[in-house]
C-alpha cells in the first residue's frame, strides 16, 4: 500500500525519487509569489468547500490535511445531534448538492493543489485542481451555484482570479442557479436527514433483501460503517454481516487499535469512503443494521477474508443472504496462507473415518439431536451436528434442583421443557421408519460425563434433517470457537435458517404463547381405575408408542386424554426378553425387536378393555390394519393366554395362532399335535349352522364392512321419522344451542337432504367439528353444532341398523382396493340380501352374504380377483373353505383383477428393514 499510495504523489514524469513531501511544511503567508503545487489524493469531502487530501504512504496509513477552498463558502450540512449538542440541524439549501457535487468529482482522484494562507486556528485555505485539463474546482463550484463568494476574502484589492471569480457568479446568479434560486427552488433543497431508526427491523423488512443505494460517510473499523441510505437519507451504521475485524479499544481518552486494525480500516477506507455502494439489509443488533456491502469491483467482505483482515463469526454468518461459500472460500484462502490474523494458525488433523458415507434406516428418535439407525444389520446412534435441542428455562431450573434430594439431579420429563414435545414429535413423524442418507461429519471424544458421539448431517432426499428442524425453531445452532473446525458440512446453511426462524419468532426463539404441556404418567391402579370407564366407552383411541418393555408390553401415550399409560396386549403372552440381571428367554429378544420396528414412536390405534392388579391397562393396539397381538402369533413369538376367549379378536387371535402352529414356526418349532383331539374331532364333526335373514344395506363402510337394517324395520324408521318431524315442526330446535357429547344419542341434520336423524356423537372436537354416525342408516359425517338438537322424547329407542363384516374377505393391496370398494357398493348398497352369521370376534358378527339371485357375494368377488380370502381352520367351515379357496385358484388362473400380474402373496419382499408381519 505505501508503494502504491506513494506513486500517486509523483510529478508527471517524475520518478519515484522525486516524490514532493507535501505534508511536511506549512504553507506560507500570502504574497505576490505563486503557491508552490503540490500534489495528493481527495480521502473524502466534509462539505462543499471542505475537502481531507492524503500523502504518500510510508509503511502504513498515509499523511493526511484538510484543506478549505480559498475565497468560497459552500451551504453547511445539518449535524448529527451528539451528547454534547442533543439538537438536530437542518441542511442549509443545497448543502447536500454541493457536497455530492464535490464528491463525486473528487474522492478518490489524483490532484494538484495549492496553499493560498493559513489562518491562527491553523486551518488551511488555496486551490484545487483535477483531470488532465487542470479544472479549478472553486470555479465549478460557483458556476454551479452551489458555493457564494466569500466577503471580504482578500487583501489589498481583488486579484485577477477574484475578478474572473466574481464574473462566474454572476453568471449563476443571472441563471438563479444553486443557491441563487427562487425561496421556494431553495426550500425544495433541503434534506430532511433521519439519523434515528425508530424501528430498524421494519426497514429491514420492507427492503425485502434488495440492493439499496448508499453513500459511505465514514468508517470505524473494517467492519462497521456509517452510510447514508438513498433516497430517504437514513443515516445509519452498517455491521457487515459475518465477518469481525480488529477494532480500536477504548483505553483512557485513548483508542488503541489492536493488530491490523488500523491496516484493515485503511483497506475499506481507499476502497469505499464516500463512494457509491448498494446495501443488502441482513439483520439487526440493536440499533445498528447487519448487511453486506457491494461495491461494483466486488463485496469488500470477501475481500477483507481473503487479505486475512477478518475472520468469520457465527453469530451474525447466518444474516449473510447470499456468497456464504465464496466468504468461506475466502477465509480458507487466507488460513492456507497464513496471511495477517492467520499467521499462527495451525491446521487440525482430522480423524480418518471408516464408512463416513451411508444409507440407513431410522429406528428411533431418542431426542430432538439424537436418532437410532439401523445400517447393516446393526443399530448406531447417531448425534445431529451443531445443533441444540431446546433447554428449560434458567429460572426452572432451580427449583427443580432444590426439589430433588441431596446429591441427586431431579430429571425433567421431555414434555415439560418449553418447545422439546413439537421438536421430538416433528422428528418421530419425519423419521421414523424413514430411509435417510447419512454423513459422518466428526466424532466427539468422551468427556464431562458424556461418551462418545458420532456427529453426523441427516438427509431425506435432498432435505437437511437438521436444517428443517432449526428452521422451525425446534433447535439452536451451537457456536465454536476459533480453533474449533469440527462441525456440522452444511454449518452455514443452519446457521441461516436459525437466522430466518429467529426473524419470524418461530419455536424457541417466541416471545409468547409457549406452548404448556401437562401429561400424566398413570402409574397406580387407583387412577388408572378412575380412566377405565371413559377408555372403554371411546373404543379405538390415537395413541403413540413411546417405548416398548417387552414383545406384550409397551408404554403408550394418548394424546387425546394428555396421559401415558402401560398397555398389556390382551389374550396372549410373550417370552420374556433379556435385561441385564436376566437372560432372555427363548425368542424373547426376537419378539422384542418385532414390536419395536413395527410400533415404536408409531401413531397406533389402542382399545382398552381392562386393567390389571397393577394398574396397567389390557387391550389391543392397531398398526394401520394389522392387529400387533395378531402379528405376534403369526410369527412365531407369542402364544394365546388362557383368558383370550373373554377379550375381543379371540377369533382373530386363535386363527394367527394356528397359522404359525400350521408351520411349526419359531416356539413351535417342536410342537406335536394332540392325537387324542384330532381323533375326538373326527369322531364328532361340527356342522355348519345355516340361518339366513333377510336385510336391507343401507351403507358400505370399507372393503369388507357394511350396516344394515332388518327387512322388517321399514315401518319402524317411518314411525322415528315422523315422530321427529312433527316434533321439530312444532317446536323448531334452537341454531347452536345443543352442546354435544360424546357417546350420546341425537338429532343431527343431514347435510344431503336438510332431514333430521337419529345419531349418535362419535368425537367432538369444539362445537365446529362434531363425528357422528346415523344409527339407523351407519353412514358417518362431520357436523357444526348448529346441524345437532336434542331429540324429541319417544325416539330413543335402538338402532335399526347393524354393522356387519364379510367373512373370510381381506381387503386387497394398494390401489385394488378402491376397485374392490366399487364392486361391493354395486353387489349389495341399498339391495335386499339374505345373510348368515358364520361366526363372532366380539360384538362384531362376521356373515356371508346371499343376492336376489341367491349367489355367494363374497366367493363372487374372490373369483372375480377383486378380493382374497383368508382361510379359518375351523372344521364345520371346511367345505365351505374348499368352495372359496377353488374360487380363488380360478381367478389366479385366469389372471383377474389383482392377480392380473401373477400371485400377490409371494412378495414379502423387506421394504426399508421392516418385513411384513
Amino acid at each position: 500500500n505505501a508503494e502504491y499510495m506513494g506513486s500517486l504523489f509523483r510529478r508527471p514524469g517524475h520518478t519515484s525519487r522525486s516524490r514532493i513531501p507535501a505534508m511536511s511544511a506549512a504553507a506560507p503567508a500570502p504574497s505576490a509569489q505563486a503557491p508552490k503545487e503540490q500534489y495528493g489524493r481527495v480521502k473524502q469531502v466534509l462539505s462543499g468547500d471542505t475537502i481531507i487530501i492524503q500523502g504518500p504512504a510510508r509503511g502504513g496509513p498515509p499523511p493526511e490535511r484538510t484543506l478549505s477552498l480559498s475565497g468560497i463558502s459552500a451551504p453547511r450540512l445539518a449535524r448529527r445531534p451528539n451528547p454534547k449538542d442533543p439538537s438536530e440541524s437542518k441542511d442549509e439549501p443545497f448543502a447536500w448538492e454541493s457536497r455530492e457535487f464535490l464528491r463525486k468529482l473528487l474522492v478518490g482522484k489524483d490532484i494538484v493543489f495549492t496553499v493560498e494562507y493559513k489562518v491562527p486556528s491553523g486551518r488551511e485555505f488555496g486551490n484545487v485542481f483535477v483531470g488532465p485539463n487542470k479544472e479549478n474546482v472553486t470555479q465549478a463550484l460557483v458556476k454551479e451555484g452551489l458555493a457564494a463568494i466569500r466577503e471580504g476574502s482578500g487583501k489589498g484589492g481583488p486579484s485577477a482570479q477574484a475578478v474572473e471569480l466574481a464574473g462566474i457568479a454572476s453568471g449563476a446568479q443571472s441563471a438563479k442557479k444553486g443557491v441563487h434560486g427562487s425561496p421556494e427552488s431553495l426550500a425544495a433543497h433541503v434534506r430532511n436527514v433521519v439519523w434515528t431508526l425508530e424501528n430498524p427491523r421494519a426497514l429491514v423488512d420492507s427492503a425485502k433483501g434488495k440492493p439499496i443505494d448508499a453513500v459511505v460517510e465514514s468508517v470505524r473499523d473494517g467492519a462497521t460503517l456509517r452510510v447514508t441510505l438513498l433516497p430517504g437519507h437514513q443515516n445509519v451504521t452498517v455491521v457487515l454481516s459475518g465477518i469481525k475485524t480488529p477494532t480500536f479499544k477504548k483505553v483512557g481518552d485513548k483508542d488503541v487499535p489492536e493488530p491490523y486494525a488500523e491496516e484493515a480500516k485503511f483497506f475499506v477506507e481507499t476502497r469505499l469512503l464516500q463512494r457509491d455502494v448498494k446495501i443488502v439489509l441482513e439483520g439487526v443488533t440493536g440499533q445498528n443494521l447487519l448487511g453486506t456491502v457491494l461495491h461494483p469491483k466486488g463485496n469488500i467482505s470477501e475481500l477483507l477474508l481473503e487479505n486475512g483482515y477478518a475472520k468469520i463469526v457465527d453469530w451474525s454468518f447466518g444474516n449473510v443472504t447470499s456468497g456464504r461459500e465464496r466468504l468461506r472460500a475466502a477465509e480458507n484462502t487466507a488460513k492456507a496462507n497464513k496471511t495477517r490474523l492467520w499467521t499462527d494458525h495451525k491446521v487440525s488433523e482430522k480423524a480418518m473415518i471408516a464408512d463416513r458415507d451411508f444409507t440407513a434406516v431410522v429406528e428411533e428418535v431418542v431426542n430432538p439431536e439424537c436418532v437410532v439407525v439401523s445400517h447393516n444389520g446393526e443399530s448406531k446412534k447417531l448425534f445431529l451436528s451443531s445443533i441444540r435441542q431446546p433447554r428449560p428455562p434458567k429460572d426452572e431450573a432451580a427449583p427443580a434442583a432444590t426439589a430433588a434430594p441431596a446429591g441427586a439431579k431431579k430429571r425433567q420429563n421431555y414434555w415439560e421443557i418449553p418447545w422439546m414435545f413439537e421438536a421430538r414429535d416433528f422428528m418421530r413423524k419425519k423419521l421414523v421408519g424413514q430411509k435417510v442418507q447419512a454423513h459422518i461429519d466428526f466424532i466427539k471424544p468422551a468427556a464431562d460425563g458424556f461418551p462418545t458421539r458420532v456427529c453426523a448431517t441427516l438427509k431425506v432426499g435432498d432435505i437437511n434433517v437438521a436444517e428443517a428442524l432449526v428452521s422451525k425453531g425446534f433447535a439452536t445452532v451451537v457456536r465454536y470457537r476459533e480453533s474449533e473446525e469440527d462441525r456440522a458440512s452444511d454449518y452455514d446453511d443452519l446457521l441461516a435458517a436459525e437466522a430466518r426462524a429467529a426473524k419470524n419468532l418461530k419455536g424457541v426463539h417466541a416471545q409468547k404463547d409457549i406452548p404448556v404441556h401437562r401429561i400424566n404418567d398413570i402409574t397406580t391402579r387407583a387412577i388408572a381405575e378412575k380412566l377405565l370407564p371413559s377408555f372403554t366407552r371411546a373404543g379405538r383411541l390415537h395413541a403413540v408408542v413411546e417405548h416398548v418393555q417387552s414383545g406384550s408390553r409397551l408404554r403408550v401415550l394418548i394424546p387425546k386424554e394428555s396421559s401415558i399409560i402401560t398397555l398389556l396386549l390382551a389374550g396372549i403372552s410373550c417370552p420374556r426378553s433379556g435385561s441385564a440381571d436376566k437372560p432372555a428367554e427363548p425368542y424373547g429378544d426376537e419378539a422384542l425387536a418385532l414390536t419395536r420396528s413395527l410400533a415404536l414412536q408409531h401413531d397406533v390405534e389402542v382399545e382398552i378393555e381392562e386393567i390389571d392388579k397393577n394398574g396397567a391397562f389390557v387391550g389391543h393396539l392397531y398398526i394401520g390394519s394389522t392387529n400387533l397381538s395378531a402379528a405376534l402369533l403369526t410369527n412365531g413369538y407369542a402364544k394365546l393366554h388362557p383368558s383370550s376367549e373373554r377379550y375381543k379378536n379371540s377369533g382373530t387371535l386363535g386363527v394367527a395362532e394356528a397359522e404359525a402352529k400350521n408351520v411349526r414356526k419359531n416356539i413351535w418349532a417342536g410342537f406335536v399335535e394332540p392325537v387324542a383331539e384330532v381323533k375326538q374331532a373326527e369322531e364328532e364333526p361340527r356342522q355348519r349352522k345355516l340361518d339366513y335373514k333377510s336385510v336391507l344395506v343401507t351403507e358400505v363402510s370399507d372393503t369388507t364392512t357394511f350396516w344394515a337394517q332388518d327387512s322388517s324395520a321399514s315401518s319402524q324408521l317411518d314411525n322415528i321419522m315422523q315422530t321427529i318431524s312433527s316434533a321439530f315442526e312444532q317446536n323448531p330446535p334452537l341454531a347452536g344451542a345443543r352442546t354435544a357429547k360424546r357417546g350420546e344419542l341425537i338429532a343431527a341434520k343431514f347435510s344431503a337432504d336438510g332431514q333430521w336423524y337419529r345419531a349418535r356423537v362419535l368425537k367432538v372436537q369444539g362445537q365446529s367439528a362434531i363425528d357422528v354416525v346415523y344409527v339407523d342408516f351407519g353412514n358417518k359425517e362431520t357436523l357444526t353444532n348448529e346441524s345437532i338438537a336434542a331429540l324429541p322424547s319417544g325416539v330413543s329407542g335402538p338402532a335399526l341398523a347393524s354393522e356387519y363384516r364379510i367373512a373370510f374377505l381381506v381387503a386387497p393391496p394398494g390401489e385394488w382396493a378402491a376397485d374392490a370398494l366399487a364392486s361391493l357398493r354395486d353387489s349389495i348398497l341399498n339391495h335386499t340380501i339374505s345373510i348368515n352369521v358364520e361366526y363372532r370376534d366380539g360384538p362384531t358378527e362376521f356373515v356371508t352374504i346371499l343376492d336376489e339371485n341367491n349367489q355367494d357375494v363374497g366367493k363372487e368377488l374372490v373369483e372375480q380377483g377383486q378380493m382374497t380370502f383368508k382361510a379359518r381352520s375351523s372344521a364345520h367351515l371346511a367345505p365351505l373353505m374348499n368352495e372359496y379357496g377353488t374360487a380363488q385358484q380360478n381367478a389366479k388362473a385366469a389372471r383377474q383383477g389383482i392377480w392380473m400380474y401373477g400371485d400377490i402373496s409371494e412378495d414379502d419382499a423387506k421394504e426399508f428393514g421392516r418385513g411384513r408381519p
